[in-house]
């Protein structure tokens, strides 16, 4: 049995960014794993649960969660918004020469 398709991932989460779609059926994750992964990004996955789910699974509740209307947070839980500011800004290099 293959991994999702774009139909499969429409079907179960609804019309969402071909982008995150597009990711979705990368991780070649079964229908099962998807549905699994659509549950938990609408539960409020603790930290200590998601760090014991394999790295596909962990992509999927992120991507999902990413493109779920009501629950636009990372896997820990944070707004995303909140999680970029620990790598921005970006710092200069300063120059070699000068």
């Amino acid at each position: 049995m293959g991994g999702v398709t774009e139909a499969d991932v429409a079907a179960v989460i609804g019309r969402i960014d071909e982008i995150i779609i597009q990711e979705v059926v990368r991780t070649q994750a079964s229908p099962a794993e998807l549905r699994q992964a659509v549950q938990l990004a609408r539960d409020s996955v603790d930290i200590a649960a998601s760090d014991a789910l394999s790295p596909r699974m962990q992509r999927l509740v992120d991507l999902v969660a990413v493109a779920l209307p009501d629950r636009a947070k990372s896997r820990h839980g944070t707004p995303l918004a909140v999680d970029l500011p620990r790598f921005w800004p970006l710092p200069v290099p300063k120059r070699l020469n000068g």
